[in-house]
């Protein structure tokens, strides 16, 4: 009986396809299979409407609601029928981060996605080696 030896393309390979496999495949998890609901602001330190600025804006009959603010003409009521102008610390914002959080962890996936495709072509050609050696024997 004849001994088959295995190259090193073939034992990088698989051990390349596990780890990179199994790195890519947690990732590709937390990114498409998890709950999105925890990525919300705090709700005890909600952001002011000024540090929202480069997120989001908000209109009001056309205008933005940072422009009602410093003109005055947005209005809040209290329980007394009382109006008064609505100042910037009045509006309070909380934001969900998902979007940020789904675009770093597919960002480092990719490294991941490269490294297991590269064990894979590895696998491939250390295969097409032992094949051709058996074939040509």
């Amino acid at each position: 009986m004849r001994k088959t030896r295995l190259n090193a393309l073939i034992i990088i390979g698989i051990i390349g396809s596990f780890t990179c496999g199994g790195n890519l495949a947690v990732q590709l998890f937390r990114a498409f299979g998890q709950n999105q609901d925890i990525w919300w602001t705090a709700r005890t330190m909600p952001l002011t409407i000024d540090e929202t600025e480069e997120s989001f804006e908000l209109s009001i009959s056309g205008k933005t609601i940072q422009k009602h603010i410093s003109e005055g003409t947005l209005l809040a009521a209290n329980d007394n029928d009382d109006q008064r102008p609505v100042v910037s610390g009045d509006v309070s914002v909380r934001l969900n981060n998902w979007n940020k959080v789904r675009a770093s962890i597919l960002t480092n996936a990719l490294f991941s996605c490269l490294l297991f495709g590269a064990s894979i072509a590895m696998l491939i050609i250390g295969l097409i080696q032992v094949l051709n050696r058996r074939n040509n024997a």
